[in-house]
């Protein structure tokens, strides 16, 4: 996947293209079958065995490709206003201008870039070789919209240089003080689990 790209126009024409065909989906998805109805009452994934006719849950493999690949092209749009942010950090010479920076784009940083990272570039990959984003990917890995790197220079870099300010320097440790005490809350404590001989 990562030795031929795409480019970011040919991907957004697929996208383009096959759009109804994702609507229709998703609308005659409203219909599952008992067994996904009853997984999902269960907090169980749709594994739908009897898969009758009426059933569209069988369809998710391309329905979560095409989110996977929207959100491909639709993060992309981030990259200039990342590549404003980066210019404007270049400017910011202690770490009081650092801080200000911080909180200015805070909210890109964390809410809207901050994933991209993580869950779009393997960086399993050989050293010194050239990481393109993966998109769409499905859970076993068998298909996925790789798009070429360039489209996300900045977007890269500015979420490289957000993180090592706000996570490793702590720059702004307020913020990051008040994220650590939201996330014990949420935290829930593991219950033992009796062993079964």
């Amino acid at each position: 996947m990562n030795e031929s790209p795409f480019a970011l126009q040919k991907v957004a024409y697929w996208l383009y293209e096959y759009n109804d065909l994702y609507i229709e989906i998703l609308n005659l998805s409203k219909n599952p079958c008992n067994i996904c109805v009853s997984n999902e009452a269960e907090g169980l994934p749709f594994d739908c065995l009897e898969e009758p006719d009426y059933c569209t849950k069988q369809y998710s493999y391309f329905t979560d490709f095409y989110k996977g690949v929207e959100y491909g092209v639709d993060v992309q749009r981030y990259d200039l206003e990342c590549k404003i942010a980066l210019d404007e950090l270049e400017e910011c010479k202690n770490l009081s201008d650092q801080k200000n920076w911080l909180i200015k784009y805070f909210n890109i940083g964390i809410s809207k870039v901050a994933i991209f990272s993580y869950d779009h570039l393997d960086y399993s990959v050989k050293k010194g070789e050239v990481v393109h984003p993966h998109f769409g990917n499905s859970p076993v890995g068998e298909f996925g919209v790789c798009i070429d790197r360039k489209y996300y220079e900045n977007l890269i870099q500015f979420i490289k240089v957000f993180e090592e300010l706000f996570y490793e320097k702590k720059v702004y440790p307020e913020k990051l003080e008040k994220i650590r005490k939201q996330m014990e809350k949420i935290v829930i404590p593991m219950i033992p689990i009796p062993k079964i001989d």
